[in-house]
C-alpha cells in the first residue's frame, strides 16, 4: 500500500496531449483562436482532477481492505474499531465517487 498519490510525469504528459487533442476537435488544428488556451486549461484541469480522484479512491479502498476481517490491521486494532475504520474508508470512496459524478 502506498500513500503517494502524486501523478507520474508520463500521465501528466498524456493528459496534456489528450486535452490538446480535445481542443483541436473544437477549433481548427493549427489555426490561432483566442479561446484555445482557456478550453485547453479547463479540459486539462478536469483530467488531472479525475486522475487525482481515482488515486484517492484507490488509496481509500486499499485502506478499507486492511481494516476488514482478515486484513493486516483487523486483529491489531480490534474487530469493532477496525470494522468502523473500514466503513469510514468505504464512505470516503462513496464521497469521492459522488464528487466525480457532478
Amino acid at each position: 500500500m502506498t500513500d503517494n498519490i502524486t501523478l507520474p510525469r508520463e500521465d501528466i504528459i498524456r493528459m496534456a496531449r489528450e486535452a490538446e487533442d480535445y481542443v483541436d476537435t473544437i477549433y481548427a488544428k493549427g489555426e490561432y483562436h483566442p479561446g484555445w488556451l482557456e478550453v485547453f486549461n479547463v479540459r486539462f484541469a478536469a483530467l488531472v482532477a479525475e486522475a487525482e480522484r481515482e488515486a484517492c479512491k484507490k488509496l481509500a479502498q486499499e485502506h478499507a481492505a486492511e481494516y476488514r476481517v482478515g486484513g493486516r490491521l483487523y486483529a491489531p486494532l480490534g474487530g469493532n474499531y477496525a470494522l468502523c475504520a473500514a466503513v469510514a474508508c468505504d464512505h470516503i470512496v462513496h464521497l469521492i465517487e459522488e464528487r466525480g459524478s457532478k
